[in-house]
């Protein structure tokens, strides 16, 4: 592995923890003030975006693919902006309560990051899988904390223990 791929791969870990653990506040914050975290969450949405657009930017090695890349993430996560503004339609007609918009933005971003890890890497899938059993963890458990957190290291410990893994297969 050289230099500057080690540097990638680095970063590549820096973003996914940081998401992770944004993610966590999230949560937490969605458990303390449920009916007023749907604005964390539509930040979020920029903040995966612009994980995603910093995580495939240097494995497009050609200016085509990155042109492709910044066109699909540009469609990608304008259309979860565009499910996510429909949620927030919905709660301003009074179809749903407030205390739902966190947990339905929750599963659009879970659904949008699983999605662009087919893209931009795997780390982006499990983020999403996170993402995804974070809300059924709130909708089914009490003290649901507890739990995320728990999941959330053993995902960062499968990740670093993988990236360990795949660099002495390769040697």
């Amino acid at each position: 592995m050289t230099y500057i791929s080690r540097k990638l791969a680095t970063i590549d870990k820096i973003i996914f923890v940081a998401l992770i653990i944004l993610t966590l506040l999230g949560v937490a914050l969605t458990n303390v003030y449920p009916a007023h975290t749907h604005t964390y969450w539509l930040a979020m949405t920029f903040f995966f975006a612009i994980g995603s657009i910093a995580t495939g930017w240097h494995h497009a090695s050609e200016e085509n693919q990155k042109k492709k890349l910044i066109t699909y993430q540009f469609l990608h996560w304008g259309s979860t902006l565009v499910a996510v503004s429909i949620v927030y339609t919905f709660l301003h007609t009074g179809q749903i309560q407030n205390e739902t918009v966190s947990l339905m933005i929750l599963l659009i971003l879970a659904f949008s990051s699983f999605l662009d890890g087919f893209q931009v890497g795997w780390h982006f899938s499990v983020l999403g899988i996170l993402l995804a059993v974070s809300v059924v963890t709130i909708s089914y458990i009490e003290e649901f904390m507890l739990v995320i957190s728990l999941f959330a290291i053993i995902i960062i410990a499968i990740s670093f223990f993988w990236n360990k893994y795949k660099k002495h297969s390769t040697e």
